[in-house]
């Protein structure tokens, strides 16, 4: 199933929030997080008992598989970008594949250093005779399994925001949300460090923030296309069609507006 990615210029008279801290890519959290593998690193290298070596080497590599997850998950994430479905009806906003992929992966990162401790444990091999470092690579694993256990139990729930003829529904792991047009009352985007879409069900109800790692589009477009349909519910029927049609009609038509 494509995924089809656009970068529309939507119209809006609301101030646009940044998808980024302070606008920024923060390059440098990853940098960060690759120095905390120095020490293992060396450790690794220079001391010569192979099941120090062999925990270490493993404690290395999941710091520097962390890094290389958190570098994937800030590629997914773009000012405008929008990512359709086109098989659905609608506009289904969907998170890129690797948004899904990466917690399955960090949480497989977080069971090597055990899986190490286990064969030192196995083979009697020599390690340093400390009681925290040889248990804190099963404390890792067990962090390890909850994560994966807590996306796979979110599997089943529909991924992104699905924006359909007869209401929302989805945004995976941020609420649950199955609304009707009635039921919506407000549509915004949260002002904060990063941009946020804000969804208030009417009265007593829920709220809903997600940011663009949950929808795959940058919450400021989203909330830009949701209200267009919250405020036109003639344009509805538009999404009984595919969803990059529609995209472009909204676009269109703000554009007209705007003109």
């Amino acid at each position: 199933m494509g995924i089809v990615t656009a970068s529309p210029r939507l119209p809006s008279t609301e101030p646009r929030i940044p998808v980024f801290p302070n606008g920024r890519r923060p390059t440098w959290l990853v940098a960060v997080v690759v120095l905390f593998a120095v020490l293992p690193v060396l450790m690794a290298v220079a001391d010569d008992r192979v099941g120090l070596r062999l925990v270490m080497g493993a404690l290395a590599l999941t710091i520097l598989g962390a890094a290389a997850c958190l570098h994937v998950l800030f590629g997914t994430i773009q000012e405008r970008l929008v990512r359709v479905d086109p098989s659905a009806s609608g506009i289904w906003f969907r998170p890129a594949p690797a948004a899904t992929a990466v917690p399955f992966v960090f949480g497989g990162l977080l069971l090597l250093p055990a899986v190490a401790q286990i064969v030192v444990d196995l083979g009697d091999l020599a390690t340093m005779p400390s009681f925290l470092l040889t248990r804190a690579p099963y404390a890792l694993a067990l962090l390890g399994v909850g994560v994966i256990v807590m996306n796979a139990v979110r599997l089943r729930e529909p991924a992104g925001l699905h924006v359909t003829a007869e209401g929302l529904e989805g945004i995976r792991g941020r609420g649950r949300v199955d609304w009707t047009w009635d039921e919506l009352a407000e549509v915004g985007v949260g002002i904060g460090p990063v941009a946020k879409l804000n969804l208030v069900v009417d009265g007593a109800g829920p709220r809903v923030e997600a940011p663009m790692l949950a929808l795959g589009s940058d919450p400021n477009q989203v909330a830009t296309v949701v209200r267009y349909f919250l405020d036109v519910p003639s344009a509805r029927a538009e999404l009984n069609g595919p969803g990059p049609v529609a995209l472009r009609s909204v676009d269109e038509a703000l554009r007209a507006r705007e003109g």
